[in-house]
């Protein structure tokens, strides 16, 4: 067992050692892989370090390596080594923190890492959460809870901008609001939900006999990185009788550094916040969370106690995590975020988080000074959007998009970095998101110049 463990610690630490020096992706079709890998499960068994090494070989290298330092797709992910210790002695405990009595230990430490965020947030004595997978399923919690809050009524509706993620509608379909109410509300041309539009929408929906029950704010959108007026939709709420939920799943790691405080600010007056510290807070998957600013509202629509969990109720002064959330059986989430605090201290994550911001304020500079490429989004927390688009050359948007649908094949092919698109006013456009630790300038930079490397040879064939 230690052999087989060790031998496993060897090739993580060696990949670490490595990433840097390969590419940020690689995959493979599936006919080779059904190939490969579509096989019986074998009676007999075969030698753990076969099966390491058949894992090792065919089957992990073959993903996006989310923690590479040039992986700037979608939302990446770089989690610290304490995090991911911390997961293996979770697993191999085999602790399940669904209540008390089953975990004391690790639902305390949940109650201690809960109220970091709590702090960091701004938020009231009152307020509390949970740990979850991740943000799909705290917005789904979230939005039960808004419910409840409400009343269920039937004729419910939800709001949310046109940026939002898509995990604020699926949550709202789960929910059971009809999808004619779950309204999606235009953005400014900063990408900012428009509260007037959305007051109007509110109105008139009030007048057709609907219930307003919640709406979902970003802080972070996952395309552009926006924020929305924060303090004025809790105005906003606040006057209607409407529940704020954000989600900040993405961005709302950035409070704890000062600039990242002022661009969020008016988060705590949000009635819940989702927040995923596999992304900007450095944890391996899945380290989802759900904040609220009263945690009993979590509990009236979640704490359903049957015969066979008597046993687990201590009382109030004793949490049972299982009463707050949709999960029962839990995995011991909070111990990696604990681990990984522990040993590095908060210096360094606001130094890691503060890292993004900057590079990402650098790389809005070079695209402005670059005689190819044109920012699309202005850097908004460490997200800049971007495309090939040379001064002083009309090009028709069409043949801007295919273009630039051309630079990014080049990218995903031919560069070591790995980026994503996006499409801000409805312009494709090229997507950088810098949330790792190991990032320096220098792989932003080195990217950019790819960019307009593949750009300009693009442009000689247009």
């Amino acid at each position: 067992m230690v052999d087989l463990a060790a031998r496993a610690a060897e090739v993580l630490v060696r990949r670490s050692e490595e990433l840097g020096g390969t590419e940020a992706w690689d995959g493979e079709f599936r006919a080779p892989l059904v190939e490969k890998l579509m096989q019986d499960p074998p009676e007999g068994g075969r030698a753990p370090d076969e099966v390491l090494e058949q894992a090792v070989a065919d089957i992990l290298p073959l993903a996006l390596r989310l923690d590479h330092p040039r992986s700037f797709g979608f939302v990446p992910s770089s989690p610290t080594w304490p995090g991911v210790i911390a997961d293996f002695l979770a697993a191999g405990y085999n602790i399940n923190a669904c209540n008390w009595l089953v975990a004391s230990g690790a639902s305390q430490l949940e109650c201690v890492v809960i109220d970091w965020f709590r702090q960091w947030l701004g938020y009231p004595d009152t307020a509390g959460g949970l740990l979850t997978s991740g943000g799909s399923a705290a917005s789904l919690d979230a939005l039960v809870t808004a419910r409840e809050v409400a009343g269920n009524p039937e004729n419910a509706s939800v709001y949310m901008s046109d940026q939002s993620h898509s995990a604020q509608r699926r949550a709202a379909k789960i929910v059971g609001i009809r999808p004619e109410n779950s309204r999606l509300v235009s953005s400014d041309d900063s990408f900012r939900i428009d509260v007037g539009a959305l007051a109007s929408m509110v109105k008139v929906d009030r007048a057709a006999g609907l219930q307003p029950i919640a709406v979902c704010a970003n802080a972070g959108a996952t395309a552009t990185g926006a924020v929305d007026p924060l303090e004025e939709l809790a105005d906003f709420c606040a006057s209607e009788g409407i529940w704020l939920h954000v989600d900040a799943a993405y961005g709302g790691f950035a409070v704890v550094t000062e600039q990242g405080k002022r661009i969020l600010r008016g988060i705590e007056r949000a009635d819940s916040i989702v927040l995923d510290a596999h992304k900007w807070f450095f944890q391996p998957y899945e380290a989802g969370c759900l904040m609220v600013r009263d945690v009993s509202t979590l509990e009236k629509p979640f704490a359903i106690r049957p015969d066979f969990l008597q046993d687990a109720l201590w009382g109030s002064g004793h949490p049972n995590f299982g009463d707050r959330g949709l999960q029962l059986s839990r995995s011991a989430r909070a111990l990696k975020i604990w681990m990984s605090v522990q040993t590095f201290g908060m210096a360094a994550f606001r130094r890691a988080i503060a890292n993004g911001l900057e590079c990402a304020a650098r790389a809005q500079e070079y695209i402005d000074n670059s005689p190819v490429l044109k920012c699309l989004s202005p850097a908004s927390l460490s997200v800049v959007c971007f495309r090939v688009d040379p001064a002083g050359q009309d090009i028709a948007d069409d043949d801007l998009d295919e273009i630039n649908r051309q630079v990014l094949a080049r990218m995903f092919w031919e560069d070591p970095a790995f980026i994503s698109s996006a499409m801000p006013g409805g312009r494709f456009s090229l997507r950088l998101c810098i949330v790792n630790h190991n990032t320096t300038w220098d792989d932003v930079r080195e990217t950019l110049q790819a960019a307009e490397r593949f750009g300009k040879d693009v442009l000689l064939q247009h």
